[in-house]
């Protein structure tokens, strides 16, 4: 009987001694508590049973309310509602409700540290959850005005904060905004509770510097992440290598480039890095490729093909076909070449097509934002008139309201117009630069065949006549044929809307062909191109060039560009 009374008693105080833990945590300041804060958030994830860890969770909070510590309390909560938003599939309307309540009581009553990351919490639920990438953005700018409030002593996840507001900046390709909160967080103190965070901070600034083309910059950043000493840190340092090793290969200097790229790659296959070792394995192939080895430039375009499937990134192919269609130029299988360079143009769109889609959508959601504001500041109105019955007032508001409403929607439709124009016009231009790609590559190809051909060219082996046929085939090839010319025309006609128009009306005997080689022209494009874009000889496009010189009235110090130059764009 005793016995049975001390077991009794023993079950009893169980709840104290597995609460009792978190006595250290009672009325401490935040930056005190935080590793405390985050070691029970992982014994409460570490629950597997989802109605037992509600319960354990209940339990600490009857705890911190025994001890009338409400911030603890809250603390809890705030786990609860973001494990419930972002990892048990809990409706996003009720997720996102749960998220402004707790939001707005934690303002309500001033605790600084749940407001920041609470503020932190919307943003990248709407972020990742409702891909609402505007909402989103409000939420950060609110939280970056909230922690301009905040000694960065007093809240030691500020540099996690403001890592996370650049990298919504660097995913849209703001690199300089980017660059200013990354900075900000670099300059807090480093300890073991955010080292990882800074090292990403550094390795990401440097990547901005490398796409602003300040390489000097970037390579500073990344030997600053090799500086680093926390326990994970062999993972960044092997990244920031394969970096400086991109900086190394757009400088081109591939000796330097290897040894640092061959690092990243061996390490980041190790590691299952996939998206890593693609990236090292297509500078890698390129670079082989540039330097003569093809064999080992063939090898690691392999890797790059097995680990861009599995990391799931299609985007790096527009990267890895380039690279592909140069390596079977020099393999000196034209036609495989050819179809590399076309498999580049499509995945170039189809990447550019897709970010376009992100930024339109982001346009789109701030002005749906806009009209949500509107149609809110319309009901308050609604409310105030009948209130007040005051006619005059009445008819006030409703004047500035819709006043303000159509100036707005106007704004709005030009801002979405300017964009869609901006998007038309850079891809007018992208597919013209990748026209005059297709015609640099086939012409490296042509003259490459065409120097072999001039070694033998006293012989008659079957090797010559082989080459002799693929030059002839190569000369005649259409890069731009009449189907193709539709579409480059009204590319064209984008980039420089009033060039066809001027020439037919200053010109009105030009034909066709005179049209086409004035457009060639227009680009900058020398005879010898304008002949392998057309699959005419260099003698006709010189003929052609007689004509408009003389239809043009232009003399024999005039050259194409002089004549094409005073045509009105």
């Amino acid at each position: 009987m005793k016995l049975k009374y001390v077991f009794y008693l023993w079950c009893l105080c169980l709840p104290l001694v597995s609460l009792a833990q978190y006595e250290n945590l009672l009325h401490k300041p935040y930056k005190e508590k935080v590793n405390g804060v985050h070691a029970m958030y992982q014994d409460l994830i570490g629950i597997s049973d989802s109605t037992q860890r509600a319960k354990k969770a209940d339990e600490i909070k009857a705890f911190a309310r025994k001890h009338k510590d409400r911030g603890l309390e809250l603390e809890v909560h705030f786990f609860q509602v973001f494990w419930n938003a972002f990892y048990q599939n809990q409706p996003k309307k009720l997720a996102i409700n749960e998220l402004k309540e707790q939001l707005s009581v934690v303002s309500k009553e001033n605790i600084y540290f749940l407001k920041s990351r609470a503020l932190r919490a919307l943003a990248e639920f709407y972020w990742k959850k409702e891909q609402n990438y505007e909402l989103a953005f409000e939420q950060y700018l609110l939280l970056d005005k909230e922690l301009a409030t905040i000694k960065p002593s007093d809240y030691p996840e500020m540099a996690r904060d403001l890592m996370q507001i650049g990298q919504a900046y660097y995913f849209f390709q703001d690199y300089a905004l980017a660059v200013t909160y990354f900075k900000k967080a670099i300059q807090l103190p480093e300890n073991t509770f955010n080292a990882m965070v800074l090292n990403d901070a550094r390795n990401t600034l440097g990547l901005c510097y490398q796409q602003l083309n300040n390489l000097d910059s970037a390579d500073y950043y990344f030997k600053e992440v090799q500086k680093t000493t926390f326990p994970d840190a062999m993972v960044w340092k092997r990244i920031a290598i394969g970096n400086l090793g991109n900086s190394m290969y757009l400088r081109k200097q591939y000796d330097k480039a290897i040894p640092l790229l061959e690092i990243d790659f061996n390490g980041a296959v190790v590691e299952n890095d996939y998206g890593c070792a693609a990236g090292a394995s297509i500078l890698l192939a390129d670079i082989y490729r540039d330097k003569g080895n093809l064999g080992k430039a063939g090898e690691f375009i392999e890797q790059a093909k097995y680990h861009v499937k599995k990391a799931g990134q299609p985007d790096r192919l527009r990267l890895l076909y380039p690279v592909m269609s140069k390596w079977y130029a020099a393999m000196g299988n034209t036609e495989k070449s050819k179809q590399y360079i076309d498999s580049s143009v499509v995945a170039f769109n189809r990447y550019n097509e897709k970010f376009s889609a992100l930024k339109v959508l982001r346009a789109q959601q701030k002005v749906d934002r806009q009209k949500e504001q509107l149609q809110l500041a319309d009901k308050q109105r609604k409310i105030i008139e009948r209130n007040l019955m005051i006619a005059i007032v009445i008819g006030l508001c409703v004047v500035l309201v819709l006043g303000y409403l159509v100036l707005k929607r106007r704004q709005q439709a030009i801002e979405i117009a300017k964009l869609k124009v901006e998007t038309e016009l850079k891809k007018a231009q992208d597919a013209i630069n990748l026209f005059i790609y297709k015609i640099n590559e086939q012409s490296k190809i042509t003259e490459k065949f065409s120097d072999e051909l001039k070694k033998l060219k006293s012989s008659e082996t079957e090797e010559r006549i082989l080459l002799e046929k693929t030059v002839t085939e190569l000369r005649a090839t259409k890069i731009l044929t009449d189907e193709d010319w539709i579409g480059f025309q009204k590319h064209f006609a984008k980039i420089y809307p009033n060039f066809i128009k001027s020439l037919k009306i200053d010109y009105p005997t030009i034909t066709e062909a005179e049209l086409r080689y004035l457009m060639l022209s227009k680009l900058q494009l020398s005879h010898k191109e304008m002949a392998q874009a057309l699959g005419i000889s260099p003698d006709a496009v010189r003929v052609t060039w007689n004509r408009v010189r003389k239809k043009m009235g232009g003399t024999l110090n005039d050259t194409p560009q002089s004549l094409v130059g005073n045509v009105v764009s």
